[in-house]
């Protein structure tokens, strides 16, 4: 039962995928159907839509792997500032004038920093994340008023820290590829173990497992995959949130039911879904004009946060 319980939901997930994504590359600025033919589904929606599905997919993954590697429900890219770290490392790329070429190597280099922060000051650490959010945001600000000087830079700064994916193509997707390749098959590797790391340390250890090189290992695949997502989408909050705990309510998950390698299969879908979902509103809501698509997860994740951290109270409470 337990077995088709979890074929059934991730059949069903996969078709919604799918809905989603042709819903994605029919659907115009305007919100009609095919106003703008087949050209321009092939050339510009159909990079887009890819790009959202991915950047999403990459952002579920890697809030799962937070959050099982922290052991916090609260834990996620954007919530303890990693996307923030490797959003600002890409913003100080674009003032400087240097080539989009580099653009994965420093996201992978600002989320490797806020992570090594993270673990610092783990102890606290929802704060902790929330200050490095805050500080690299007023650095970014302070960035972007020196791209001022020149408008279309600070055009391109702006779509970066707001998470626009207006105007995103193949070469995009292209450079954040093998980071996210990397990401993926680390976070495959490294299932197993995370399912014996959640009994706690000790026990993991004496079977056997390294757990301090695991989570070295669970650390360099969530910035692999932050990096790549920032890289094809820019700033995207709270889907890395968001997608593992609509992914662990799927296949009537009880506390320890289902492998890490599950729910994050799940997660991908769930976050990819959430992103080009956020983005077939931001074409649409304002046509012609286009919202940002990070905008909208921001919208769509506040809410979701605060419920998070209302529930969470609630557990502690009656603890």
């Amino acid at each position: 039962m337990k077995i088709k319980a979890e074929m059934g939901s991730m059949t069903f997930l996969i078709a919604a995928l799918t809905a989603t994504f042709a819903l994605s590359l029919v659907t115009g600025i305007s919100g009609s159907f095919l106003d703008s033919g087949t050209e321009a589904i092939v050339q510009f929606r159909l990079p887009r839509s890819t790009l959202a599905m991915l950047s999403g997919g990459f952002l579920g993954v890697a809030g799962a792997l937070t959050q099982n590697l922290f052991r916090n429900p609260l834990a996620s890219p954007s919530i303890l500032g990693i996307e923030a770290g490797g959003s600002l490392a890409v913003t100080a790329l674009l003032v400087a004038g240097l080539s989009l070429n580099l653009a994965p190597i420093a996201a992978l280099a600002g989320c490797l920093v806020a992570l090594m922060l993270v673990l610092t000051f783990r102890s606290n650490l929802i704060l902790s994340g929330l200050a490095i959010s805050t500080a690299a945001g007023s650095v970014g600000s302070l960035l972007l008023s020196i791209a001022l000087n020149d408008p279309g830079r600070a055009v391109s700064v702006l779509q970066w820290l707001l998470g626009s994916l207006s105007g995103r193509g193949w070469s995009d997707l292209m450079r954040a590829i093998p980071f996210a390749a990397a990401g993926l098959f680390m976070s495959w590797r490294l299932g197993p173990a995370m399912d014996t790391m959640m009994l706690g340390s000790q026990v993991a250890s004496s079977v056997g497992v390294d757990v301090e090189r695991k989570k070295l290992t669970a650390v360099t695949a969530v910035a692999l995959l932050t990096a790549a997502a920032i890289t094809g989408g820019g700033l995207l909050p709270f889907v890395g949130l968001i997608a593992p705990h609509l992914a662990r309510s799927t296949g009537g998950y009880r506390a320890g039911s289902l492998k890490s390698n599950s729910i994050a299969a799940k997660s991908f879908c769930l976050g990819a879904i959430l992103v080009m979902f956020a983005d077939l509103i931001a074409r649409t809501a304002a046509g012609p004009r286009e919202l940002e698509t990070g905008v909208i997860t921001g919208v769509i994740g506040g809410p979701f946060f605060l419920w998070c951290l209302w529930r969470q109270q609630g557990k502690e409470a009656r603890t």
